[in-house]
């Protein structure tokens, strides 16, 4: 256990250097409608749960210009991150002398976002629900007066940059290579199947798929969510981790949010069985897409947890490739 421990470390270091070198060479990443699209939207919902996070600490109140100040500049890092990224699908399309537009409409957005509410296209201004809602116990206020034209100009921005520039540039007589392109080679595909795979790989495949067990769908739900997760070694692919997420959020709802079990002995088995399956569920996960299970400490830290959200949520399954000695990546 301990030769394990200290190898998986090492692997998370070297990890973290290559993270850091794919962000240093952005410049080189290019990614297709699917994946860009993808990206977007779990950095959204990862900025949300950070805010989340921030304004539910314990025994703590937050003030409404406190909630505000997370909330704006949680919206600006993530508009930083949207520029990057339309950089990306400008690139791809070998278009980059153009990122100008990408900056103007970016430094427009934060405009918006800031000074915004002056700006009406109704009535009144666009507001979260301003109820005010307890969690363990806790004050968490939802209010954002938040500028009506904000969230219509970003998913504006996001659709011109997904489909606009598609129907621009797109040549429909080539296949576009999907997935996240680093270096012109495909490094991982978040949605759909890669179409670049070589022969050794699709043997592979055949070879992989020919070796699994075929179980109707109902005992595959049984086996992914019940079974797998009691058990640390294996791997679990994205969809069995996506079943998973919908088993744990039935239990949370109807027997932890909604009601109260009785007796309390019985209450804190549930507790300690949930803990452990979700910490063996991401372990598992964190394998499967040939991570390091060290990792799973970065979901507590800011920001560097959207990461973690990718190779839990999106990064797909590592597959050996003999022919070639190299590890590609599947959604299997």
């Amino acid at each position: 256990m301990n030769t394990f421990i200290q190898a998986d470390f090492i692997k998370f270091k070297v990890e973290v250097k290559e993270l850091i070198q794919y962000v240093k060479k952005f410049k080189t990443l290019t990614m297709n409608i699917q994946t860009y699209l993808s990206i977007n939207i779990l950095v959204l919902l990862g900025i949300e749960a950070n805010i989340f996070m921030f304004s539910t600490p314990f025994d703590k109140i937050y003030h409404q210009e406190c909630f505000n100040m997370l909330f704006y500049v949680g919206h600006t890092l993530y508009i930083l991150f949207v520029c990057i990224t339309n950089y990306m699908r400008l690139n791809y399309y070998k278009k980059d002398s153009l990122n100008w537009i990408n900056v103007f409409i970016m430094i427009s957005l934060v405009i918006v976002l800031f000074f915004g509410k002056s700006i009406t296209i109704s009535s009144s201004n666009f507001r979260f629900s301003s109820t005010t809602d307890y969690i363990l116990g806790n004050k968490v206020l939802w209010s954002v007066d938040t500028p009506e034209m904000f969230f219509p100009f970003l998913f504006g921005t996001l659709l011109l940059f997904a489909f606009g520039i598609d129907k621009l540039w797109s040549n429909h007589n080539v296949i576009e290579t999907n997935g996240i392109i680093f270096d012109n080679k495909v490094i991982d595909v978040w949605w759909g199947n890669r179409n670049d795979l070589t022969d050794g790989q699709i043997k592979t495949l055949k070879f992989y798929y020919s070796r699994q067990d075929n179980y109707p769908f109902w005992v595959d739900i049984y086996k992914s969510v019940l079974i797998d997760s009691l058990w640390f070694y294996g791997r679990s692919t994205v969809r069995q981790w996506h079943m998973f997420n919908v088993f744990l959020a039935f239990i949370m709802y109807n027997f932890v949010v909604t009601y109260t079990i009785e007796p309390s002995i019985l209450r804190y088995a549930l507790y300690i069985y949930l803990t452990y399956t979700v910490f063996t569920m991401i372990c598992r996960r964190l394998i499967d897409s040939n991570s390091s299970i060290f990792w799973l400490l970065c979901l507590f830290v800011p920001l560097v947890n959207i990461y973690v959200l990718y190779l839990l949520y999106n990064k797909t399954s590592a597959v050996y490739d003999q022919e070639s000695n190299s590890i590609f990546y599947y959604p299997l």
